[in-house]
Order: C-alpha cells, then structure tokens, then sequence
C-alpha cells in the first residue's frame, strides 16, 4: 500500500503558526484539505485539541507518532508478505485530534486507512496492532467471493453501497478476523492490547464471555443491531467498549482449530478472509 505522512505536514505547520488556532492550521495548508473536511464531517472540538498538543504530555504522544512513522513501511511490508501480495489503497498517517486511532474507508475498489499515529491510547504495539486489525479488512474486502453477492466488479461498488450492503454477519467476521489476523502478525504484544483494552477490561470479557454470547446473540435475532456493542456497559455493568469484537475473535478461533485441523492456525485465519459472510457457520444464530 501507498504509504502519505500526513501528520509530518500537521505539526509543521502546526509549529509555523506559533501553536495558535488549529482551524486556522488546517484551512491554509493545502496539504491538510482531506484532514480538514475529515474534522469538520466529526465535529471535532478543535479548541480542545489544541489544549492537548500544548500539554507536556503530548510530547510524548509526538514521540510515539514520529517513530511509527519511520517504521510504517517495514509494518507494512510486513503484513503484506503474510498475506502474500501487495494490498490496494493508502495509508495515511494523519493526527488523530485526539478521536480516531485507525479504520479503513472503501470506495470503489481501493481503501484510505486513516491512522492516527498520535492517539492519545498509542504505543508502538498499539500502533502496530491496529495497523494489522485495518489491513486486514483491506485484504478482505478484496477477495472476490467477499462481495460476490452484488455481482458486479469491486472497482463498480461505491463506498455509499459498500456500507449500506454491509451486514451485522459481515461485520462480525470481519471485526473477528481482524481482530486475530493482528494477533498472527504480531504474537509477541499481550492480548488486551490487541482487543485495544485495558489488562482488566480484558478480564472482564474473559470471565464474563457466557454474558456476552447470551446478550449477542439474543441482540442477532432481535433486530440485528451488534453496532451497538461499541458502547460501554452495553452487555452489563462494567463491561467494556467493544465487546462484539472480543466475542467473534474467540468464536471464530474456536471453530476454525475445528474446521481446519489439519492446517496451521494463521493458515486457516488467512483462508477465509476470502469466504463470503455467509459461509461461516459459527455464526448461524
């Protein structure tokens, strides 16, 4: 993938204006249009922003994010040899205004992975995590059987169409694969982290996956909604954010060392990023 740095041009001209009004910043620097129109389309509080990046503790952040950026490429690199080809689209490395980490935008046959190298959560395994996690779903939306069921070529399939076509049953096997394709590409970071939890969050979700199935799955025949599983205590109180994403990662791990006994286990997670939604049997409810 094509790899732009936009966060480099954001804090230069960042540090050109004297560190003084962040709208300012990004409406007079032509390099920041698609970072300024992406502020705008959140509502993000600017003002707020600013206040961060004037802290002492974003100095930190800065060294993080200046870091990943020289290792970007080799992460990249990495990733696409696992998968075995070169992935279609761009990486932008932007500031994450302190809301956005990372997640892929697919329009007409090509992905923009936004990545908020400066994440007020980030460590260089975070980053390089949530890397794998985007560029999984990259890989997935690829493959041809994927998206089969509109019958038409992938560069023909707007973005608009992409989300209105995009289930409940596909985005928990996409989140799922995701989520332990990460844990493929890099075995040495702690679970929690590729779950993007806290060691204790972590442990909730472990002791409580009985509470979760049930609240998932009863939500599946209800109405379908899992996207509301974003927020917290949304399974019960004390439950963390996310939490559908925890749920498909351990369900479809635990069907794939049945299904492919035979191959190894980043063999089968690869395989079936090709397999149409539908085809997963471990999420028939």
């Amino acid at each position: 993938m094509k790899i732009v740095d936009i966060y480099s041009h954001f804090i230069e001209s960042f540090e050109k204006s004297k560190k003084g009004d962040l709208q300012i910043v990004l409406r007079e620097d032509p390099r920041l249009e698609t970072l300024k129109s992406f502020a705008e389309d959140w509502g993000m509080d600017l003002k707020n922003v600013l206040r961060w990046m004037k802290s002492t503790e974003y100095k930190q952040h800065m060294l993080v994010a200046e870091k990943f950026i020289t290792q970007a490429p080799k992460v990249v690199k990495h990733i696409e040899n696992i998968f075995g080809e070169t992935l279609k689209g761009e990486v932008r490395l932007s500031p994450s205004l302190m809301r956005f980490d990372g997640f892929a935008r697919y329009d007409s046959g090509s992905h923009t992975v936004w990545f908020g190298v400066d994440h007020p959560d980030a460590t260089e395994s975070y980053l390089d995590a949530l890397m794998s996690h985007e560029l999984s779903h990259v890989y997935r939306d690829h493959q041809p059987k994927v998206w089969g069921f509109l019958n038409k070529p992938l560069a023909k399939v707007s973005r608009q169409e992409y989300l209105d076509n995009s289930s409940a049953l596909e985005h928990l096997v996409s989140e799922g694969l995701a989520t332990l394709f990460s844990q493929i590409a890099f075995p040495k970071i702690p679970l929690h982290v590729h779950h993007y939890y806290f060691a204790e969050e972590m442990e909730w979700c472990l002791k409580n996956f009985a509470v979760i199935d049930k609240a998932i799955r009863a939500r599946m025949k209800k109405d379908e909604d899992v996207w509301s599983f974003y927020a917290e205590d949304a399974v019960a109180p004390g439950s963390p954010s996310r939490t559908q994403y925890f749920w498909a990662a351990k369900v479809l791990s635990e069907w794939l060392l049945k299904r492919f006994p035979k191959k190894t286990f980043s063999q089968a997670v690869i395989e079936v990023h090709g397999w149409a939604a539908v085809d997963f049997d471990c999420f028939r409810f």
